[in-house]
This record gives C-alpha cells, structure tokens and sequence, in this order.
C-alpha cells in the first residue's frame, strides 16, 4: 500500500482538527492516499472527546489563559496540547490493519513505542491507547472507524509539561500531575528536530511512502470545518455526552 507523508506544520486547534476531517474524507473517496500527518499547536490548547462533557475541564481557566478548546471527532478523554508536543494522525482503509481496530491501534502505538526506544527511552503500551514510561503517561492515542471503513487515529507525545497551566485547565493538582504524567525532556534532552524525525523515520518504515502537501481542495474544506463544525465546543444535536474524565489521569485517581 502507498501512503502519502504530510509534514509537520503549526495550526490554531480548530484548524487540526478541521484538517484530519478534510484528510479523512479525501482519503474515504479514494481522492488521496492513506495519510501520514505530523503538526503542532498554534499555543496551549485542548481537545476533548467527541462525546465528552467540556464541563470536565476548567472552561474560565481556558477563556483567562486563552486556552482554545476543540471537539474531536473521535472519542476519549480531554488532552492538553502543549505548543510543544508533537501530535500525529493517520487515517486509512481499516484493510491496512488486517480489518482490525485493536491491530491498527497496536500497529500505530508501537510506531511511537519504536521511536522512543530509537530515542533511548524505554515505553509500553497500555490500556490499549496509552504509551507509558516508568509506570507514566506520555502518549495519548484516539481513534474512529468511520462507517465506510475509513480508520482515524491521532495522538500527542509529550514534549515538556507546563505545570502551572495544565493542572488549571484539567481541573487537577500540579502533584497529580507529576504522579501520572511524564515528556521527553524529563528523559532526554534531545532537541525536537532529531524527534521529529525520528518519529518520521518510524511511522514510516516499511512502507511506500511520499511526502506531499495538502490538497487545495482539503485546505478549502479544513477552512471551512474550522470556521462551521470546530468553531464550537456543543455536540451535535442528539449526542449524549458522558463525564470522561481527563486524558492523563486514571479515573478515581482523585
């Protein structure tokens, strides 16, 4: 299978999402290749679950610390994305899994899992979207499989931690914090261009792959996304919304 390379580029939280949208519907009418997609935060952000309660998370502390908060299109918990972080998404026929959810979420982890081993820091994978260092998180991992059989799957590896902003925002403890979550840099001081591509190098090893841009037709329809259905954190009408929790922390942890 071909897969095309989108390289990594800074967006508001609105816009990403908007763009692994656009990538997703490009790839689900055979528009474009299976895609490969590495970006990064235009600042602090946070993304919550498709059907999360945003009443989860610290919203006045978002508005004061000017904090955007997005509604992915996949499921899970809150995540706070540090301007730093280094965050993927690949989206493609579930048939490049063997047809498998938990292959391709296996698969995909284990690419980041490989490239921090290349990084010199040892991980595992746990509660199937976790990857975990020293008992840890420092990856978070969601995913969808679309009714036409299209599978999205993005996550977030650490960079560093803001301790004074995240626990605000994920209505948390600074000391919880600390407890549960780990970067890259409390490990390695391995500056972030040798990351990035590193994590290139891993995701796609093995593979026929070629770096592209988008196309104007995705940059049109993100546009259009980010200013109509990521503008907003209210759920489409009719969803349930249920009480997650935040991403780095295991519920009852409290």
């Amino acid at each position: 299978m071909k897969w095309r390379l989108i390289e990594q580029e800074t967006y508001s939280a609105a816009m990403n999402m908007a763009i692994d949208h656009a990538i997703y519907e490009s790839v689900a009418n055979g528009r474009e290749l299976p895609t490969i997609r590495f970006y990064r935060w235009k600042g602090n952000s946070v993304s919550i679950g498709a059907y999360q309660n945003p009443n989860e998370i610290n919203i006045a502390a978002c508005k004061k610390l000017n904090v955007p908060i997005v509604r992915r299109m996949t499921g899970g918990r809150a995540v706070f994305h540090d301007k730093a972080d280094f965050t993927y998404s690949v989206i493609a026929p579930i048939r490049a899994f063997n047809y498998s959810i938990e292959n391709a979420y296996r698969q995909i982890c284990c690419w980041i899992v490989n490239a921090l081993s290349d990084l010199g820091i040892d991980s595992s994978l746990e509660n199937k979207n976790d990857i975990v260092v020293n008992g840890k998180k420092i990856s978070g991992n969601a995913a969808k499989l679309m009714n036409n059989g299209v599978y999205l799957q993005h996550g977030t590896l650490i960079y560093d931690i803001d301790f004074e902003v995240m626990p605000k925002i994920l209505n948390i403890s600074e000391e919880l914090v600390k407890e549960k979550v780990t970067s890259l840099t409390q490990h390695n001081k391995i500056n972030q261009k040798k990351i990035y591509e590193t994590l290139k190098n891993d995701f796609t090893k093995d593979k026929e792959s070629k770096a592209e841009e988008l196309s104007e037709t995705e940059l049109m329809r993100a546009n259009n996304l980010a200013k109509t259905a990521y503008s907003t954190i209210l759920a489409s009408p009719g969803v349930l919304l249920k009480n997650k929790g935040v991403c780095y922390i295991e519920r009852g942890a409290n």
